[in-house]
């Protein structure tokens, strides 16, 4: 039977062109006896393997958007159905999916149940991690920004969110617990730490794939520090995910800015704390899966050493004069209720009673 290649993650690791190669070479792939299993995917992902799992274990269903038309708790038949119909010419399969990473709430379940679906296959997990610093503001800037709309600051954030309740080497201890260490592949998401400094390449090696070449890199398409804020307000006011694509869309377009690089979402203290735990982790990871050095070759910085997200209230200011132009010439549509209240609770949230007239801030109140 085939051997299954589980790529799990972790979130913020070009996993979405991966994916997005790994569709696209799927004939290419299949001439050499390998699987890109294409009858339990939605795009180019194995998503809603993991979102049936959700569905089954967890309180909060995914939603639709996860699933497109895709028939909900069907992912994992369609899966077995496909490896038996592939035939003895397929001797490796790779199932793709970051969602994997991230749960916590009864994964042991989940992973009960995925050694039961794979029974009989070969199965290896692989792993890629990216510092834990650089996906914790990654995640969290993509996280206000998507669909999830997520509302709170970056502490409730971290302290709630799944992917967080446990650390690197505990997700590992889970996976290799289910399938073995041996079977495990956990690489760093450096680029020092790949041949010629190619992902791909690392990737394609690590599977045992012939060579393949990217479309094309994930785009890094964050956030700027005021954009962010001010979609933490709009998520805050509520609207439909299916509006989200629009609303940053007209956000980017009242107030630009570039993306914000490396920034410090929590005070030094906590940064601090949080390092420190991080530091631990990656020393273990280091023994384990990088012969004893250090499992990133570039350390987590010190607190000291990055900035903190800050706020410039001209550039606020800016945003409300352009919102107010925007929704007089009827640009926002049937958003402009939403512009109008997350605009009243910046201007309430950061004190800017002076940057717009007293007239003005009525024209607001009337519009929502």
């Amino acid at each position: 039977m085939a051997i299954v290649y589980l790529h799990i993650g972790a979130p913020k690791t070009a996993t979405s062109s991966l994916q997005a190669m790994l569709a696209a070479h799927a004939g290419t792939l299949l001439e050499h006896g390998i699987l890109y299993p294409a009858s339990c995917r939605h795009g180019d992902a194995h998503h809603v393997l993991v979102a049936d799992l959700i569905d089954k274990y967890q309180a909060n269903p995914m939603p639709d958007i996860w699933y497109g038309d895709f028939p909900r708790g069907e992912a994992w038949a369609r899966l077995q159905a496909e490896l038996q119909a592939a035939g003895p010419q397929v001797h490796t399969a790779i199932v793709s999916s970051e969602l994997f990473f991230g749960q916590s709430i009864n994964i042991e379940r989940m992973l009960g149940d995925i050694q039961a679906a794979l029974a009989g296959h070969e199965v290896r997990v692989l792993m890629y991690l990216r510092r834990q610093d650089q996906l914790y503001a990654s995640f969290y800037n993509q996280d206000v920004k998507g669909a999830r709309q997520w509302p709170a600051s970056a502490y409730e954030f971290y302290e709630t969110h799944q992917i967080f309740q446990r650390g690197y080497d505990q997700v590992v201890d889970l996976w290799g617990a289910a399938f073995g260490h041996a079977n495990l592949r956990v690489r760093p998401f450096e680029p020092a730490q790949w041949p010629g400094g190619d992902m791909v390449s690392d990737f394609c090696k690590v599977v045992g794939l012939p060579a393949l070449q990217a479309g094309g890199a994930e785009p890094n398409d964050g956030l700027g520090a005021n954009q962010l804020y001010i979609k933490r307000c709009l998520n805050h006011m509520g609207y439909e995910k299916a509006d989200n694509d629009r609303v940053v869309g007209l956000l980017l377009d009242l107030c630009p800015e570039p993306r914000l690089k490396q920034v410090r979402y929590v005070n030094m203290g906590c940064y601090g704390r949080l390092r420190e735990r991080w530091t631990q982790t990656n020393q273990r990871l280091g023994q384990a899966y990088n012969n004893g050095a250090n499992f990133f070759q570039a350390p987590v910085p010190e607190p000291a050493a990055i900035p903190e997200h800050t706020l410039n209230p001209a550039r606020l200011a800016e945003f409300l004069r352009g919102l107010l132009s925007a929704g007089q010439k009827g640009h926002l549509g049937a958003l402009r209720s939403l512009f109008a209240r997350a605009a009243l609770l910046v201007i309430a949230e950061q004190g800017l009673w002076d940057a717009v007239s007293r007239g003005d801030r009525v024209t607001l109140e009337s519009w929502v």
